[in-house]
């Protein structure tokens, strides 16, 4: 069948500093979740800049679905092909509604055309399907600003599931949350990959809530000093000595068993 994403020796110097050694990464196309974990440095966001064009790299591969490759291609060419960022700060549009936000969103897409009423119409059901499917249906009309921080996140999210994505990219989708907000999350996101065929990759530091995700037996990608250290489930980096040693620390590692 072959790979979704297959990253070879990458490398990224700013001015002399590794970001990325000799980075290797495989995700395969029946992967529906993929989680990155790492210290702060340890080039994960870094590794998100390269696949969505952000950042050139300064050595290796970086192939999407066996043939794309990533590393020569400019971010909406990239976008457009099915790779899709959420940063971290939700970024929407506070003087519009929710349903406005999405109207950009899907436009970007061509989602929304101006060719039939028909055509309009059932896109703007698909719109506000999307909007029940992370729960902001009744908040469809309100300006995206009186949003709460966890809402302006699924909101976010919502805007890239209409674009349909292959891959989707989300850098700490739990920062900031409320514990219900994290829960609510969770939730959306098992739910995105059982609708969808798209693969979820996401950064998270919050370790409960990596446990909550991987529990479904997702693979974890532990980065360190701008390479791989240690992949395989969660009970498996968990047990590795160099993750307990550069990462989690013997105190959390008791904390989870």
């Amino acid at each position: 069948m072959g790979t979704l994403l297959y990253v070879e020796n990458l490398t990224v110097s700013f001015d002399g500093f590794l970001a990325l050694r000799n980075l290797n990464l495989i995700v395969e196309r029946t992967e529906r979740v993929r989680l990155l974990i790492g210290p702060n440095g340890a080039g994960k966001t870094t590794l998100f800049d390269v696949l969505t064009g952000h950042v050139a790299p300064s050595a290796g591969r970086v192939l999407f679905r066996d043939t794309v490759n990533l590393a020569a291609m400019p971010p909406h060419a990239i976008a457009n092909d099915g790779v899709i960022r959420k940063f971290q700060t939700p970024s929407v549009f506070p003087g519009h509604t929710v349903f406005e936000n999405m109207l950009l969103a899907a436009g970007r897409k061509r989602f929304v055309s101006t060719l039939g009423a028909r055509h309009v119409s059932r896109s703007r059901d698909a719109i506000m399907a999307t909007l029940e499917q992370v729960g902001l249906g009744e908040r469809a009309e309100d300006l995206a600003g009186t949003l709460s921080h966890g809402e302006k996140q699924w909101l976010e999210i919502a805007m890239l599931l209409v674009e349909d994505p292959t891959l989707l990219l989300l850098d700490e989708p739990a920062a900031g949350m409320t514990r219900p907000e994290k829960e609510r999350t969770i939730a959306l996101i098992e739910d995105i990959v059982a609708r969808s065929s798209s693969c979820v990759m996401l950064i998270e530091h919050d370790m409960e809530f990596v446990r909550h995700i991987a529990r479904r037996g997702h693979r974890v990608t532990v980065l360190h000093e701008g390479t791989v250290l240690s992949e395989g489930s969660l009970d498996r980096v968990q047990a590795d000595e160099r993750v307990i040693e550069a990462y989690l620390g013997r105190g959390k590692v008791r904390g989870a068993a």
